[in-house]
């Protein structure tokens, strides 16, 4: 759902389509428009390079490890996720100068405070757009 509302705001108006799901990866975050899935493109899209990139990939390893002690029920860890999504703001405030225009960002933000310290990071325009879905239509139990 995510991938697909960001790719259809690229596709249909001009958005720059940003896969958060990429910046964990190290992957490049743009992800086209006209391809099929979104979601599958990710695996395809160039591994990054450059100086910044261990910094990266050391805060994305921790967040994955937390986020799989999440799945297994326990709590996450608020100020690792504050400081990967901060890194992931940085990120895209450095791509927005460079790039411009309007952004389409799919990416997970599970708490009110983790979407507040967003929004103090990239500013009062930014909007969320929740998808949700109930267990009967998800496949889930």
């Amino acid at each position: 759902g995510k991938s697909t509302s960001a790719q259809l705001l690229c596709k249909e108006h001009g958005y720059v389509y940003y896969e958060a799901d990429c910046f964990a990866g190290c992957r490049n975050p743009y992800i086209p428009g006209n391809v099929p899935d979104p979601s599958m493109a990710q695996v395809k899209q160039r591994p990054l390079k450059g100086e910044c990139l261990a910094g990266r990939m050391e805060i994305c390893k921790k967040v994955t490890d937390d986020f799989m002690e999440v799945l297994k029920g326990k709590a996450f860890d608020s100020q690792l996720m504050k400081d990967y999504y901060t890194a992931m703001c940085d990120d895209i405030l450095n791509e927005r100068r460079r790039i411009g225009g309007d952004w389409a960002i799919a990416a997970v933000t599970m708490t009110r405070e983790m979407r507040d310290h967003i929004r103090s990071r990239l500013g009062p325009d930014l909007v969320f757009v929740i998808l949700s879905m109930d267990k009967e239509r998800s496949g889930r139990e």
